[in-house]
């Protein structure tokens, strides 16, 4: 196991502050343009990959986020429309909800994806070659599985 020297701690910082600054920078473009911020997409996002309907858990599992995270997220996108809640999907289990995306949910994500696409490709495509993208990726998959193992005894 390598050990942490000088270098991973800065790799581990650069990464740590270059995501958020541009995902605070996308979500400027889609609050500019649409007035909803990119959390709220990135929701409508995951319920389209998760084919339109999902169980919150899943949803919140898929983001990475907190299950009361996006409990808040899904109050606001139903109070606007875009969601509903199912709570009749298990006779045997009253808490049981999914959540839907509703026709003006799905025709908002394909509106505001073009813009999110479009600043994706500003903010972050238009700096790396396919190589750096091949490289991220396969660091994106080392690291997401290391961060779902188990962890070593005594940490």
């Amino acid at each position: 196991m390598p050990r942490l020297d000088a270098a991973r701690v800065r790799a581990w910082r650069d990464l740590q502050s270059i995501v958020p600054e541009i995902e605070r920078r996308i979500d400027d473009d889609l609050r500019a343009e649409w007035a909803v911020p990119l959390g709220w997409f990135d929701v409508l996002a995951t319920l389209r990959e998760l084919d339109g309907r999902a169980r919150p858990q899943d949803v919140a599992s898929v983001m990475r986020i907190p299950a009361s995270s996006l409990s808040r997220r899904l109050d606001r996108l139903e109070e606007e429309g875009w969601v509903r809640r199912h709570r009749d999907v298990d006779p045997d289990d009253h808490r049981a909800v999914e959540v839907e995306l509703t026709r003006r949910g799905r025709a908002l994500w394909r509106e505001m994806n073009v813009s999110y696409r479009r600043s994706l490709q500003a903010r972050f495509a238009t700096a790396l070659t396919d190589r750096d993208i091949q490289g991220l990726s396969a660091t994106a998959r080392t690291l997401s599985e290391h961060a779902s193992a188990e962890p070593p005894a005594g940490v």
